[in-house]
């Protein structure tokens, strides 16, 4: 865990964003009308297969906009952000040391978030903060974010149907930035919306993956009451720089390929693999 963070603190650092900004304090974008939790696995070393990030996500959905990250990092993210989190991190992360349980560690699993039809419809941007923690409170992180036409997706509907969450699921298939991926989505909530960037379907996925099953998502539960609102978090009241979707894969391919030949994992959206030529 401690190895995959440095790595995805140290690519952040070898990027050149330009001076774009976006909002520099934590606000509500707007009312959410459902949460979703997914259970996430993901295998970022694909040359030791059992090495396995287990994650939680949220995916929380609005009338306009959706968000989507990990629990685990808006956790740490919102610790490391005052004087008085950053004691309570810090006593955690020693204790996981001491006990060897790396599980309740505050700190970055699945980095960013990403947020559909915001700042307007048909953009979906992602926005990442790098994690330094400084003890005196006296630098930011660098933060930055990229936008996009919100992806499009051609799915393949298929005849297999399961239930999932008590909910009645059918599959369906897509080729998606160099992965091929099975989503299962159900009818019974038609909110075109789903884990990670997923969408385009006529009802809310349920269970996705990828081929080789490097990428998992499942649905565990899903709200209605007392949800929380779209928020758009900067704990540390940053300023963001923006930079594009390619230009950060590919220059964070490239620190990785040139920091060790033998770290294929893949770090932050590298679940996207149409940046290789």
């Amino acid at each position: 865990m401690a190895k995959h963070t440095f790595i995805a603190l140290m690519m952040l650092s070898f990027l050149l964003p330009a001076q774009a900004q976006i909002g520099t304090t934590t606000q509500v974008i707007e009312p959410a009308i459902m949460e979703c939790q997914y259970d996430h696995t993901a295998i970022r070393d694909t040359f030791d297969c059992s090495q396995v990030m287990k994650d939680r996500m949220i995916l929380r959905i609005g009338k306009n906009v959706s968000q989507f990250y990990s629990w685990y990092t808006h956790y740490g993210d919102s610790l490391w952000s005052s004087p008085t989190g950053q004691q309570i991190a810090i006593k955690r992360t020693f204790e996981a040391i001491r006990t060897k349980n790396f599980e309740n560690k505050p700190g970055e699993r699945t980095p960013g978030y990403i947020y559909k039809s915001y700042p307007q419809k048909g953009v979906t941007t992602t926005y990442v903060i790098q994690v330094e923690p400084d003890l005196t409170l006296q630098k930011k992180p660098a933060c930055l974010y990229f936008s996009e036409d919100t992806p499009k997706q051609t799915w393949e509907v298929q005849d297999s149907i399961k239930q999932i969450a008590g909910y009645s699921c059918q599959l369906a298939v897509t080729q998606f930035r160099g992965r091929l991926w099975y989503a299962w989505f159900s009818l019974d909530i038609p909110i075109d919306n789903g884990p990670w960037k997923l969408c385009g379907l006529p009802g809310l996925i349920m269970e996705a993956y990828d081929k080789q099953n490097y990428y998992h998502y499942t649905l565990t539960s899903i709200r209605t009451k007392d949800v929380e609102p779209i928020i758009f978090y900067n704990y540390w009241n940053s300023v963001f720089e923006q930079t594009t979707r390619l230009t950060y894969l590919k220059r964070a391919h490239k620190f990785i390929t040139q920091y060790s030949e033998h770290l294929k994992y893949t770090q932050y959206d590298f679940l996207e693999l149409d940046y290789q030529p």
